[in-house]
């Protein structure tokens, strides 16, 4: 069943306007609020915002001056890398001092070298080394030819023959290749 309402139709008709003036009043402060809080919570950014960006300025000039000291060794390492490359032109290419000097330097100190033999500038355009020793133990002649191997003066490095000497000592013959002007290219 329906309800029946007693009161005056204008009556109903101004307590519903009053209603929706009150909510629309309601809503415009809110809405009034949201917007002040909105513009502090902006502000508040702005002002991080200006923060970051002096410090950010602080940084650029100090990074400046780093990246002008980094020009500064780059133009230093050129400078050093022509006076080296100027050295080296004067180096002599393919020498026996340098090879064997080179292949001194990777020698362990317990391997004794009996017989190095240099054949410069062969048929593939560099040098072969035939290095004959003696090792008190083949790890000794592996690890000569793990750094010989490893060292970019040399191209290529083989174990030709490994035999028992006298008492524990292995005797031992490596072929080891190396290009032309390799000495030039390890110093």
């Amino acid at each position: 069943m329906r309800e029946m309402e007693f009161l005056p139709q204008d009556y109903l008709r101004a307590r519903f306007h009053r209603r929706v003036g009150f909510i629309r009043s309601w809503l415009l402060l809110a809405m009034g609020l949201a917007m002040v809080l909105w513009s502090l919570q902006v502000g508040m950014w702005v002002n991080d915002a200006r923060a970051e960006l002096q410090a950010l300025r602080g940084t650029g000039y100090s990074v400046g001056m780093e990246v002008q000291k980094v020009e500064r060794l780059q133009a230093e390492q050129r400078a050093y890398e022509e006076q080296l490359g100027v050295l080296k032109r004067l180096e002599p290419v393919g020498s026996v001092v340098g090879l064997t000097a080179l292949l001194g330097d990777l020698v362990p100190a317990e391997i004794t070298l009996d017989e190095v033999v240099l054949s410069v500038n062969d048929a593939k355009g560099g040098h072969a080394l035939r290095v004959s020793g003696r090792s008190p133990s083949e790890v000794l002649v592996m690890r000569l030819l793990g750094a010989l191997e490893a060292s970019p003066a040399f191209e290529r490095a083989a174990l030709e023959e490994s035999k028992p000497g006298a008492g524990e000592s292995r005797e031992f013959v490596l072929v080891v290749r190396a290009p032309a002007g390799a000495e030039a290219e390890e110093r």
